[in-house]
Order: structure tokens, then sequence, then C-alpha cells
């Protein structure tokens, strides 16, 4: 989410702790607070995306027959199945997300916003929100507070208090912790960190014209991305949770040429909308056309111009629809030549996705891969990207970057002038850093070089907005 340079500062605590008052000292010092929370409430009675998707995850129970949000079974369930709270944030979140992002470009003027939430923590903040202010409150007063101001019984609050982050969670990373017990002087506290953020917002803005990638002609960041196939069975990871979230990594990264892997024609769509300004092409692999995943790739139109493009399989009979060796599914190639508007300089991209399961397909594809860039692309410059679904001791990347044979191309982590940042391996499986996964790759061949190699592992709201990590290069066509 683009806030420009009037960041998100985040604010939370537990139930009980005082976070709405702090906030409504600093509202009356001029800093704006988005509510989260009473965003989130509203949207779950009000919008009929999230009343559908609320529905079809939980049941029609989740709703009273008057159509309004049934508060009380929500919380019933979630108790008893502490689970199903991710599954209910997945849904709500970007909507709320989505809402804060208009509400911030209509904010008045001040040096920065506080987004209040009691559902966010230091260490599970949104990607968009820059720091974290914790307001602590000893357990027996917070108790106190929710009893006299809801007049609730001491075990419903307790049940309140157990569904959200331990206090422990609350105070970890924070950037400032306000203490809100009876004996503290909060206002002093609020001065203290109202000074402390105009300094690092005046900081930020400082800085942020460089903290931005800007390419310099002939230079341009290519990323490898699979983005995950769309289907049910991934629950609060499906597609129409993560579409957002894919477009908003792609767009922050500035990246210029994107080799996407699993992508349905629909998912393609999706980002092709949230990435206003980018063209794409590409075959779907079962039949040529518009079924099955693609391994499309898409550009920057402003910067360059699609000369030709084609689509492969990876088979023995590489110019049909089919399988190859003991590969399990059908798998291809698309590949693109490009001109730099700028410079005139001229470049080819291969991007695929090799089979998971399929030893001999794997490095049979390998071989392939190599013969048809020669046979394509000549001595002019190329950049390869995928999901090669092997490690770099695997054969099919050791037939790839075998400086024995003079059509062998280059790892891009392996002469970036500037190393390597991020996590070695690129698979997560919507959880984790899968130690020794290093499977997604950019390659380059004919003289390109590499700048920078990053692999992106960021998440928000705790989740990736896929189970591999994109790869990205800086690369400058020679």
């Amino acid at each position: 989410m683009d806030t420009g340079l009037k960041p998100f500062i985040g604010i939370t605590g537990g139930i009980g702790s005082g976070k709405s008052t702090i906030c409504r000292i600093f509202s009356c010092l001029g800093i704006p607070v988005f509510e989260a929370d009473k965003v989130a409430r509203e949207i779950c009675e009000k919008d009929a995306a999230v009343k559908e998707a609320i529905i079809a995850e939980f049941g029609p129970k989740a709703y009273l027959p008057d159509g309004s949000y049934n508060r009380a079974w929500i919380k019933g369930l979630l108790q008893k199945y502490p689970g199903d709270v991710a599954h209910l944030n997945a849904i709500i979140h970007p909507a709320v997300r989505s809402q804060a992002s208009e509400w911030i470009l209509n904010a008045p003027e001040a040096p920065f916003c506080l987004y209040e939430s009691a559902l966010i923590t230091p260490r599970t903040k949104p990607d968009h929100i820059t720091q974290m202010i914790t307001v602590d409150c000893p357990l027996p007063e917070r108790i106190q507070n929710v009893q006299k101001r809801s007049r609730m019984s001491y075990m419903e609050t307790m049940q309140i208090i157990d569904l959200q982050p331990q206090p422990k969670n609350y105070l970890w990373g924070a950037d400032f912790v306000i203490q809100n017990g009876k004996n503290d002087r909060v206002f002093p506290q609020v001065m203290n960190i109202l000074k402390a953020f105009t300094c690092f917002v005046l900081l930020l803005a400082s800085t942020a014209a460089s903290a931005q990638f800007t390419a310099s002609p002939g230079q341009l960041k290519a990323m490898t991305f699979n983005v995950r196939l769309d289907t049910e069975s991934d629950g609060a990871n499906q597609w129409k949770y993560r579409a957002k979230h894919c477009g908003e990594l792609i767009r922050y990264h500035q990246a210029d040429i994107i080799g996407l892997q699993e992508a349905f024609l629909h998912q393609i769509t999706d980002l092709e909308k949230e990435l206003p300004g980018f063209g794409w092409f590409g075959k779907g692999r079962d039949d040529g056309k518009t079924e099955g995943e693609f391994s499309a790739l898409m550009y920057r139109k402003s910067k360059f111009k699609l000369l030709q493009e084609k689509t492969f399989w990876l088979s023995d009979s590489c110019d049909k629809v089919g399988f190859g060796w003991d590969a399990a599914c059908r798998r291809v190639v698309t590949w693109g030549q490009f001109q730099e508007i700028k410079t005139g300089k001229k470049f080819f991209v291969f991007n695929t996705h090799f089979d998971h399961l399929g030893k001999v397909a794997r490095r049979e594809s390998a071989k392939l891969v190599l013969r048809k860039i020669a046979e394509i692309a000549g001595k002019s410059p190329v950049i390869l990207t995928g999901d090669f679904n092997a490690t770099p001791d695997d054969e099919p990347i050791q037939v790839l970057v075998d400086t024995k044979n003079p059509a062998h191309v280059i790892d891009a982590e392996k002469i970036s002038q500037n190393g390597h940042y991020g996590p070695y391996s690129s698979f997560n499986g919507f959880s984790k850093e899968q130690e020794g996964k290093h499977i997604d790759y950019i390659f380059v061949k004919n003289g390109p070089s590499v700048l920078q190699h990053t692999t992106h592992s960021e998440t928000w709201d705790n989740k990736y907005p896929t189970d591999h990590f994109p790869v990205s290069a800086v690369i400058r066509i020679p």
C-alpha cells in the first residue's frame, strides 16, 4: 500500500490497555488516527464481498436473519477453534487495508498517521506500517477497565483477552512502549514519541528518493515469481486473498519484466489490473491457448517494445502441446524479444517451470532450453527466469551452468556485483522458509552484468503472498 511520505505508525495493545485514550491524545495533538478495528467491524456489516466470503468460510450462522453480523456466534467459534482467527483475518484485513489506503490520501496534513488495532503486534505488523507503539497496562487493571466500560463478567473479559496476542507479543520488537498503569504519567510519554517520530519522518522524507530503485538506461529489474495456482484447497491462502498483495509486491519493488509460473489466465488478468502499464504474453500449457497454467511474461510497456514472442513445450515435439519424457504435467517455455525504447538495445527473455516429479524431464528440459536459447537468441543478450524445481547441486542446474558447454547460462546470483540479499531458499510453503529449497532462479547469457540479486521474503499480516519467494535481479544489458 502506497502511503507516500505520510507514513502509518501502528499503535497496539490488548483490550483495556487504554489504547483508545492514547489515540485521543494524539488526535488532540493533530495526529490523524485510522481506527482499523472499528473499520473491520463496519466492513463485516456492510461490505457485500466480505459478507459473502465469511459465509462461504464459516457458514450462514455467521449472520443473523436480519443480515447483521453474528458477532457473538463468531466469537464463540473462534474461542473453540482459535486457528480460524487467521482465516477470518485473511478475509477482513485486505478490505481494511484498502480503506486505509483511501483514508490516508484524504487525512489532514500531519507528519504521520496512526493505525490503531489490537490485532497486530510489532512482529506481525503489515508492511505499510513503518514503526510500532505498544500501550502496556498491568493485566488486573486491564480487566477492571473492561469490566467497568463494558459491564462484562470476569470470565467474559478473560475469554476476549485469551483470543488476543499475549502481552509479551505486544512488547517484543515495539519501537516505543507507553506505560499506562494507574500511577503512570501518559502525556509526557506521548510528547516524547511525537517528537521522536517527527524527526524520523523528516529523515524518511530526506532519504526516500535514494531508497527506491531507479533504473538507468540499459538497466532493468527482472523478477521470477511463482504465484501459486488458484485452488480452493489453499483455504485462507487462496488466490482471491493474495492477488492484490502479489501485485503490490511487484509494484513496490519496481520490477520491469516478470516471469510468472503456475498462473491461470484469470490470475494473470488480476495481476494486469494491479499493474497498469504492463503488458503480458504466453499460452496455456494444456491447449496452447487458454487452458492450464501459464509461464507468462509481463513487461513494462513504457520501457520496452515487444518485437516477437512465442511458446514451446518441454518435450521431444516442442512445437506442439504435449508431455515430455517422464513429466507429470505439460511444461512450457515462453520467450520474447524486447527492445528498450530509450536505448534501442535488444535482448531476449525466456521463462519456464520445470516438472516437479520427472527427474528425466528436468534433465532433458535443461538440455532443450539451452539448445533453444542458442537457436533463437544466437549471440544476443539473454535473461532466463523460472521455477526449475531443482537445487543448485541437482543435475538440471548443473546442466544449465556447465561451462564446458558453450551454450551454458550463468546464475545471476553468482555474479551479482553487490552480492545477494535475503533468504537463500526460495520456497516457503505458505509457512516459513524451507531450508535447502533454492529452486527459483534468474540466469543470464551473452554479456548482461548483474548489479543486485534479491530473494523477497516480506509478508503482510504475517502471511506470504505465495508459497515461493520471488527472486529479482538488477541487470545491465550490454
